[in-house]
């Protein structure tokens, strides 16, 4: 069943990868990204900086039906001890959509000694964790192809166009996220001027959590980071070439600045990164982010050398995903859930 629903993906994800051409001028005119092909190597701390990132997602999965993270921040994963500082905040489950959880701290979660502005105050980090569902097959038949108009409610953003669209069923949980932690995050940033709102997800934890950084991005919190890990496409070239946009994803990529707001990381073959490709009317196209940090290994490997993760600077980089695929004997679900660690596996205990 899984190969089959695999298949039916690949299919549809071999089509052309060009998409009708986007209607926003404000972000058609400022796309450096365009005539840059060859993937470079990222900042060295940055490259650091993903191991957390990914540690960080991966505690989410230890929020399901049947275990949770215990307080102040503990877990399976090492979660007191590499987070000492850590407090854990609130953390939600749902059978059938994203869930995660929130904590806070003011220590610096890396290694480096910039939590403090030049007066002495501390910065709050407020991390928002998502993940997706452990089952490959469930990630793929979730991914129901139909689109809704997005429309960007904040007024700190330019809109989006009329033309904006982006996956329903994504949408739908951004909604049902808000519902249950809107309101809570709104009150840990407060009136709070030397914070960072840091929210990571992977596979349609990560399409939330992009959604999430731009309603937030929208009211005004610009100290933002996102970091993606395994996300599928998300709506139409309008769309996507829009949040490319507003998120900086075509400035240089360094650490502890908030130019570029959104880091999308792929790993090589990962198939749930290009889909789904078409809506419900054939004319509606899925478009790929520019936004790609690409991970060139096999799946058997969660440490890359620095030189192998790279800036791919476009979706049509063929040096990148839009390469990939050219043999299917893959493993698929090994490849989707290893992002400089082995994710998913909070909770599970093999015999």
């Amino acid at each position: 069943m899984l190969l089959s629903t695999i298949l039916v993906f690949f299919c549809a994800f071999v089509s052309s990868y060009r998409s009708q051409p986007g209607s926003i001028p404000i972000v058609a005119s400022q796309s450096p990204l365009k005539p840059k092909f060859t993937p470079e190597p990222i900042d060295v701390q940055v490259y650091s900086n993903l191991y957390i990132y990914a540690h960080l997602i991966d505690i989410a999965y230890c929020v399901d039906k049947f275990h949770r993270i215990e307080e102040p921040f503990q877990c399976e994963l090492e979660c007191a001890s590499s987070f000492p500082n850590m407090t854990l905040v609130y953390q939600w489950f749902f059978d059938d959509s994203v869930c995660g959880y929130i904590a806070t701290t003011y220590s610096n979660i890396f290694e480096y000694n910039d939590t403090e502005t030049s007066n002495g105050e501390r910065k709050k980090t407020v991390i928002v964790s998502l993940r997706g569902t452990r089952s490959l097959h469930d990630t793929l038949t979730d991914l129901k192809v139909e689109m809704v108009p997005f429309h960007n409610l904040g007024s700190a953003l330019p809109w989006c166009g009329e033309n904006c669209k982006i996956h329903k069923g994504f949408w739908a949980y951004f909604y049902r996220t808000m519902n249950v932690i809107g309101d809570l995050l709104l009150s840990e940033l407060g009136d709070c001027e030397n914070y960072e709102l840091v929210l990571v997800g992977h596979s349609m934890g990560g399409s939330v959590a992009l959604l999430l950084a731009l309603h937030f991005l929208g009211l005004g919190y610009s100290q933002i980071t996102l970091v993606t890990m395994g996300q599928p496409l998300m709506g139409n070239k309008d769309f996507t070439t829009w949040a490319d946009y507003v998120l900086g994803s075509y400035l240089p990529l360094s650490h502890n600045t908030y130019n570029r707001k959104f880091i999308r990381v792929i790993h090589k073959g990962d198939i749930v990164t290009t889909i789904p490709r078409v809506g419900m009317r054939f004319y509606e196209k899925y478009h790929q982010f520019d936004n790609q940090i690409y991970i060139d290994t096999e799946a058997s490997r969660t440490n890359p050398p620095p030189e192998k993760v790279v800036d791919c600077y476009n979706g049509e980089n063929n040096e990148c995903i839009a390469g990939d695929f050219q043999m299917m004997d893959q493993n698929y679900f090994e490849i989707h859930n290893t992002y400089f660690r082995r994710l998913g596996m909070c909770g599970i205990h093999l015999l």
